[in-house]
């Protein structure tokens, strides 16, 4: 515990002698021509009153995420990046300090890009996205249908997940996951771009599974007009591009998990496909956001279980409840500081009855004080859960995001 108190005081006492770069860059210290290092830290906290339609009110304070960061070039052709986290909700395992990435990139040409370590396996737009460059309060619920997401629904401004959504998939390495992965990017002409992921990844919890197969992922992504060509998207640039983006992912692994009801080896498989606007329009700009995402459970009919014990994975529902697809569109206008933003997102699964089945409209203000640097974001979401028994939630939300 000691140590991490000082290496905290540390950090932040290095953001205080070295000068701060553009926006979400942290302190740029220069050792040579070709080497130096970036350290940053990232904080959101967060203050939630819940509304439900069967059980009590709550209150409650969150410490969403709190980051330090290190990005270090050691030639033009060698990257490396840490970045630990601290996160008191049911995303992180709770309150405790972690390192959440852990990667070297080779840079040998813009068009391949080799990257090993611990990493966000490429498939969403969203998964993409950094978290420091929001335009909502948070990312979609139905982002969380992933594998390492904890293939689950996520609910309260993506702070909760929604009770009968679970199916039970997940890595030993939540969120992120450890392996290789290719990225590239590069223009066709001034106003025609595109960059690629592909990867290679653990996935499942490798405790859980007899077999040794491998997760793949894959994103495509075409921009016109203004490119997007870093490794992270930011899903408002606050009226500084002018872009049009298509993307489309793909992830699979087999023999995740099987089928307790009966017996047989089930594969995963996730799809997406998205779509991006940022354009000047009156005094502001526009942005819109898109995506359609489907989970396919392979058809299985029970509780997915441990393939190497048959044992039902705890607190996970029939895979039919989990397994569907959904869609989310959100839209923001930004003017002088000001973002007002709206949200609806909605999951359709496989089950009887309307179980897994939700929707939610969200729709906040924003104000950013210096950027994505430094913002403060209010929002109201109204949750439906459709599942028989299940709650609806009313959430109003107040945060504080802090980024360099």
């Amino acid at each position: 515990m000691k140590k991490r108190y000082l290496l905290g005081t540390a950090a932040l006492l290095a953001l205080g002698f070295f000068g701060v770069q553009n926006a979400q860059a942290g302190a740029k210290i220069t050792i040579s021509d070709d080497s130096n290092f970036d350290l940053g830290f990232r904080l959101q906290t967060l203050y939630l009153h819940n509304d439900s339609s069967r059980t009590s009110n709550t209150n409650e304070f969150k410490l969403r995420r709190a980051r330090i960061r290190l990005k270090g070039n050691v030639t033009k052709w060698v990257t490396g990046f840490l970045q630990t986290d601290f996160s008191d909700d049911d995303i992180n395992s709770g309150g405790d300090v972690r390192l959440i990435d852990g990667w070297i990139m080779i840079k040998p040409h813009k068009l391949f890009n080799v990257i090993g370590g611990l990493q966000m396996a490429a498939v969403t737009r969203e998964g993409m996205t950094s978290s420091g460059g929001a335009m909502t309060m948070d990312r979609p619920g139905i982002n969380n249908y992933m594998l390492t997401w904890g293939s689950r629904g996520r609910v309260a401004f993506n702070t909760a997940t929604l009770a009968g959504t679970r199916d039970g998939l997940g890595g030993d390495v939540m969120v992120r996951d450890l392996g290789f992965s290719l990225f590239g990017s590069t223009s066709f002409t001034d106003t025609a771009h595109f960059k690629y992921y592909l990867g290679v990844f653990e996935g499942q919890d490798p405790a859980t599974r007899s077999s040794d197969s491998e997760r793949y992922t894959g994103r495509i992504q075409f921009n016109f007009l203004d490119a997007e060509s870093g490794l992270f998207n930011l899903s408002t640039y606050l009226g500084k591009k002018k872009t049009i983006a298509l993307g489309a992912g793909y992830d699979t692994q087999s023999d995740v998990a099987v089928d307790s009801l009966t017996g047989k080896k089930i594969d995963y498989a996730f799809y997406t496909f998205d779509a991006f606007v940022e354009y000047p329009v009156g005094p502001g700009s526009v942005t819109a956001e898109m995506a359609y995402n489907d989970l396919d459970l392979d058809d299985a009919r029970g509780v997915l279980a441990d393939e190497k014990t048959r044992t039902p994975f705890a607190g996970a529902v029939a895979a039919p409840q989990a397994q569907g697809s959904g869609f989310y569109g959100q839209i923001g206008y930004y003017i002088d500081k000001w973002q007002p933003w709206l949200m609806y997102e909605q999951w359709d699964s496989d089950g009887a009855n309307d179980a897994g089945d939700w929707h939610a409209y969200r729709i906040g203000l924003s104000y950013f004080i210096k950027g994505h640097n430094a913002n403060v974001k209010v929002g109201y979401e109204k949750l439906t859960n459709d599942t028989p028994g299940e709650e609806d939630v009313d959430t109003f939300v107040v945060g504080f995001y802090v980024t360099y």
